[in-house]
């Protein structure tokens, strides 16, 4: 019988109090209660690692510090095989990000289909087990997520935007941004200052960096190189 060892550790980080909850061996990544401030640079969302239990191509996301798995169809087990949550989703889920807030769980993801991609961010009251909003995004290929206040920082292929939290509708986005190889992968996304949100993409043709520099309070793009 396999015995799996939990640890857990409590690391407090200079610019937001996150709790870590390291699982076993299988999935080193971390999950958070992240209760984020205004004036804070941001936290990023999880991604989800897969794992073939308990079926192939199923998701590994943390809820209060414990494991859960996500089917490809959206349906979420607890550890003893409990179904406890349906994200909904009609096509199977490729790339997951995720965040906990509060009783609230978001959760940024791609779904494949036949003839291409779609993505979607969702918010979910744990409490409840119901979706309180889902946004459709432009674009596949998620850039992982910044979570700074009250807001998502996002970016998929050729699209950017700042997605409020509350309702999930847009404070300002931009699609149609790829042009000639540029801007088809978001590699992250930063504040370079209180103001002024960044997002970074790989040159298509270079070791150089493609970037594109948005006012955060206003929307407006102030440069792109």
């Amino acid at each position: 019988m396999r015995i799996i060892t939990y640890i857990l550790s409590i690391v407090l980080l200079s610019s937001c109090s996150l709790f870590y909850h390291k699982s076993d061996k299988d999935n080193s990544e971390i999950a958070g209660i992240i209760p984020l401030q205004d004036t804070d640079e941001g936290c990023y969302a999880l991604e989800a690692r897969y794992s073939n239990w308990p079926h192939p191509d199923s998701l590994i996301i943390y809820i209060d510090g414990d494991r859960y798995r996500v089917l490809s169809n959206g349906e979420v087990y607890s550890q003893d095989r409990k179904h406890v949550y349906t994200f909904g989703n009609e096509f199977p889920i490729e790339q997951l990000y995720f965040i906990q807030r509060g009783r609230d769980l978001f959760i940024f993801y791609t779904d494949v289909v036949e003839n291409g991609a779609s993505s979607f961010v969702k918010r979910i009251s744990l409490d409840s087990g119901k979706i309180l909003w889902t946004t459709e995004v432009d674009g596949f290929s998620f850039t992982k997520p910044l979570i700074r206040g009250q807001f998502a920082y996002i970016g998929t292929i050729g699209f950017i935007g700042k997605l409020k939290l509350k309702s999930g509708s847009f404070d300002w986005r931009y699609s149609g941004l790829g042009k000639d190889g540029r801007f088809n992968h978001f590699r992250e996304i930063d504040f370079v200052s209180t103001r002024e949100v960044r997002f970074v993409a790989p040159h298509p043709f270079s070791n150089e960096s493609d970037t594109v520099v948005v006012n955060d309070i206003t929307g407006e793009i102030i440069r792109i190189n």
